[in-house]
């Protein structure tokens, strides 16, 4: 069963780690014990049926060591809902032995919302629990007892006595001073919202967990899912009709940015600049109408649809290589931006499930949702770590020295992670007014860490760097 003392433990060292402080390597001091108990759980109560979903574990941890490894508040956002997520995840892909897509949604819901019908039952295991506990021997209870009895009398001595003595009433005084100050330094308020933090979390995540070893559905045991039987020839004219309008598409495409051909009227410089969104959304439409058309195969048509299937693919690359020539041109003009890398990211991670999907294609049974999901969770966490702010600092820096151009405003976002590029580009940087912007900014950052929940390896390298940029002046 729950061990609800390690559930207390932990909620208490959420409040400890959180309350009050900047996200820092607490989240991942956090995480860590947190999956120890889920795990532990999940194996004592004999839930995990699929191992393969414990790797789930590796990204979750990643992506927490990101907190204390950059500074960049965009991902500390966002990253907190894909550990969520990442989370139940690993909870569909651990405790049930088959993993469909299609119940994900409802499994989600459930995980989030069902905890709370738990909260009676954790309650009634708590307060059993600590009656247990305090269920004490008879002689503990005699002795207990006689304390209480000898405590009044205990008082009235110690006051008769400090009348009568002063050295010994100051003494007293001394002791007694000590819990009138800790309770005269205390935030009553405070403390209130810490123990509802406490509280809050115990009961949540404490209901989650009877939620995780109660609600185990063998889905072997459900009926298949029975094909459905429709005509294919919607599916055909679809793959035909888009294989034909890639085809004139990608023809334009390899001529205009490939050979600069783009005609009279139009510059080539505002056609490489345009287009790049439009295309990486059409791109992942077509998988998706890959996806869609091998459901519906019969044996028939099988074939015919996965030729069209895998020319789709290929034109597909093409209309994702034309989109990443266009960011890319569109770049090398206006510089770098965490939307833009993020661009890239999707187009790579697109082409590098373009593979499986030509073996889901051709193989007949092939887990192309596993697939999928390992590819990009792989890409965020790589995208986590390639220090993004650092990487767009550094290149409209590289910029600059040709173009003399850049957006320094961008570039001061009070993110630590570029420090070390702006303190390198404000010693090479020609122009006066860019030069006086930069020092200026510099002189004003702090990175201060309260203890260490908060610390923060790119806080205290830019620290450490602002603070040899002060001393030389």
């Amino acid at each position: 069963m729950i061990n609800l003392l390690y559930v207390f433990l932990l909620s208490l060292w959420f409040c400890f780690l959180f309350y009050g402080t900047k996200l820092g390597i607490g989240v991942t001091l956090f995480i860590l014990p947190l999956s120890i108990l889920i795990y532990y759980t999940l194996k004592k109560t004999n839930n995990i049926h699929n191992k393969k979903g414990l790797l789930i574990f590796i990204p979750i941890i990643l992506l927490s060591m990101t907190y204390g490894i950059f500074d960049n508040a965009f991902f500390k956002v966002v990253n907190f809902f894909i550990i969520i997520g990442l989370f139940i995840l690993l909870y569909i892909m651990t405790i049930k032995p088959t993993f469909r897509m299609i119940n994900i949604f409802g499994d989600v819901i459930d995980i989030l919302l069902t905890p709370f019908e738990y909260i009676k039952e954790v309650k009634n295991d708590t307060i059993a629990k600590i009656s247990n506990k305090l269920h004490m021997k008879e002689k503990t209870k005699q002795k207990l007892k006689s304390f209480f009895i000898a405590l009044p009398i205990i008082i009235i001595i110690l006051i008769l006595l400090s009348s009568a003595d002063l050295i010994f009433n100051n003494l007293m005084n001394s002791i007694l001073n000590v819990p009138k100050n800790i309770i005269k330094n205390i935030n009553i308020s405070e403390i209130i919202l810490r123990i509802i933090m406490i509280i809050v979390f115990f009961f949540y995540f404490s209901g989650t967990l009877y939620y995780l070893i109660s609600n185990y559905k063998n889905e072997d045991q459900e009926q298949e899912e029975k094909p459905k039987k429709v005509q294919t020839d919607t599916i055909k004219i679809l793959l035909i009709s888009l294989n034909i309008i890639y085809f004139i598409f990608d023809i334009i495409q390899i001529k205009s940015l490939v050979f600069h051909s783009v005609g009279e009227t139009i510059t080539y410089a505002n056609y490489a600049r345009q287009g790049f969104f439009q295309l990486m959304v059409v791109s992942f439409i077509n998988l998706c109408v890959i996806l869609y058309s091998k459901r519906y195969n019969n044996k028939k048509d099988n074939n015919k649809i996965k030729v069209l299937s895998i020319i789709m693919v290929f034109l597909t690359f093409i209309i994702i290589i034309s989109s990443f020539l266009r960011m890319y041109m569109y770049e090398e003009h206006y510089g770098y931006t965490l939307l833009r890398i993020l661009v890239y990211f999707a187009l790579i991670t697109e082409t590098i499930c373009l593979l499986p999907t030509i073996i889901f294609i051709i193989k007949e049974k092939f887990n192309i949702t596993k697939s999928f999901m390992i590819i990009i969770i792989t890409m965020y966490v790589i995208l986590n770590y390639i220090n993004i702010d650092s990487l767009i600092a550094y290149r409209n820096i590289e910029l600059y020295q040709t173009k003399k151009d850049i957006d320094i405003s961008y570039l001061m976002n009070n993110h630590a992670d570029n420090i070390p590029q702006l303190i390198r580009f404000s010693k090479k940087v020609k122009d006066k007014d860019t030069k006086w912007i930069l020092k200026e900014y510099l002189k004003e950052q702090e990175y201060e860490m309260k203890d260490f929940r908060e610390w923060n390896l790119s806080k205290m390298i830019a620290k450490q760097k602002l603070e040899s940029v002060n001393e030389n002046g």
